[in-house]
């Protein structure tokens, strides 16, 4: 292109040259003037036109050019097409142009790959991860993140304010330094959001942990401390008292050392189902309780259990009726299996009403078998139905205390039930009484 240009500037000049020869020549010699001039005239508007033409050319090249680069803007894998002879200005441009290209396309593929590894560690966090600027709109908001805060769409660039009203939350990120504060959320009941600076920029970086279940599980450990130290200091209380009795002299007055000793041994039984019940807990929390998963038949089972509780059934006078059909089977545990019934079992005989009657049955539920334990006891509250398997809690304590329980039956009756992948519940036993029910799967081969 600038050869072109510079060929017509050395056009011009021997255009002007010419017309400088002629007008000395014309001063010199009148009569040849008249015969130089209409050439000259001729030259002269040949050199214009072939000067627009050029111009036209140019332009239509400039045009071509910047055409092209406007596709590579609109597309970074396009490329110009290079233009003229080896060495020429607009063809080496154009080269350039490309190389430009090829260099923004390098770094838009590399940024591209960082975004996308930088949402894919983010989204893979099971903390919630929010970027925001200095105006608070968000840059950055994980999948964890969304399950939060309640959002189900992609809201970047908007307010972080118009989905977390939470005063604490701009607090801290308004804060000049990294700070820690655990707030309540609108989806979360209790979250720890830790801020830092963003680097390269203004604004925050957020670190959402969800810290709902840790505030629970501590909860739940300090009621079992607090439960447990209640419930041992009951019998070690009455043993020690009972020894000290009989220490001081009560040993020799038969009549009231036999109250004594029955005391003692009562309570010490009583610490002993304690301590068993802990340990069962404490081996199904830590994974050691082994179970060995076969095709159970559940009427032997039940006939089993029943024998365990003969005497508690005879003292109470209760009456136990069973209605299993004929080869139905469960995939459990034999042993948990029996455990969870006789803990049932007893319960119902136990917290039910004196000459009452207890109701054994089993039926299929679809690919699972459900088994009812039913009572026409007094039943449980609603406001304690939900809490019945928690440990050491009791609708009624002084009537659980009284019947022996440890407050721990149905907590080890739950884990046992989910170890094997089934459910348990209660439910009221209309018009009077409760049921305590659960589903196991079929046995493999058990046929509806």
């Amino acid at each position: 292109m600038i050869q072109r240009v510079r060929s017509r500037l050395v056009g011009l000049a021997l255009l002007v040259s010419l017309a400088a020869g002629v007008a000395a020549a014309a001063a010199k010699h009148p009569q040849v003037a008249s015969e130089v001039f209409p050439i000259a005239g001729t030259t002269f508007a040949v050199a214009i036109v072939a000067g627009w033409a050029v111009t036209v050319i140019l332009r239509n090249a400039t045009r071509r050019l910047t055409r092209a680069m406007r596709d590579v803007v609109r597309d970074p894998s396009r490329r110009i097409a290079p233009d003229g002879a080896s060495g020429d200005e607009l063809r080496e441009l154009t080269e350039w142009i490309n190389f430009l290209a090829e260099d923004a396309d390098r770094s838009h593929r590399a940024l591209a790959r960082e975004r996308m590894l930088l949402a894919a560690v983010a989204d893979g966090l099971t903390q919630g991860v929010i970027a925001v600027d200095s105006e608070h709109r968000i840059e950055l908001l994980n999948d964890a993140a969304r399950k939060m805060l309640g959002v189900t769409s992609s809201p970047v660039g908007e307010p972080l304010i118009d989905f977390v009203r939470v005063p604490e939350l701009f607090d801290l990120i308004d804060s000049d330094v990294a700070a820690t504060a655990e707030v309540q959320l609108p989806n979360t009941p209790r979250a720890l959001i830790r801020t830092a600076r963003k680097w390269g920029g203004d604004g925050r970086v957020l670190l959402l942990e969800d810290v709902t279940t840790v505030r629970r599980l501590e909860t739940v450990r300090r009621d079992f401390v607090a439960n447990v130290s209640h419930e041992l200091r009951t019998p070690v209380a009455v043993i020690r008292a009972n020894a000290e009795t009989l220490m001081a002299g009560a040993k020799d007055d038969p009549a009231i050392a036999g109250k004594l000793i029955d005391g003692l041994h009562r309570n010490a039984e009583r610490l002993a189902r304690i301590l068993a019940d802990l340990l069962d807990l404490s081996r199904l929390d830590a994974g050691v309780y082994r179970l060995e998963l076969a095709d159970v038949p559940i009427k032997p089972v039940i006939e089993q259990s029943l024998s365990a509780v003969e005497s508690q059934v005879a003292q109470r006078n209760v009456s136990v009726a069973v209605d299993i059909p004929g080869g139905l089977a469960v995939r459990a545990d034999p042993k948990a299996l029996d455990h969870i019934l006789v803990n049932l079992i007893d319960n119902g005989v136990k917290y039910g009403r004196p000459d009452g009657k207890v109701w054994v049955e089993a039926r299929r539920d679809g690919d699972a078998v459900r088994i009812d334990v039913r009572d026409d006891g007094p039943g449980i509250a609603d406001k304690h139905r939900a809490r019945v398997f928690e440990r050491f809690y009791r609708a009624d304590p002084s009537r659980s205390r009284e019947a022996g329980g440890t407050g721990l039956g149905l907590s080890i009756v739950k884990h046992l039930v989910e170890s094997m992948d089934g459910e348990v519940g209660v439910e009221p036993n209309l018009p009077q009484g409760s049921i305590f029910w659960l589903r196991l799967p079929g046995a493999n081969g058990t046929s509806p």
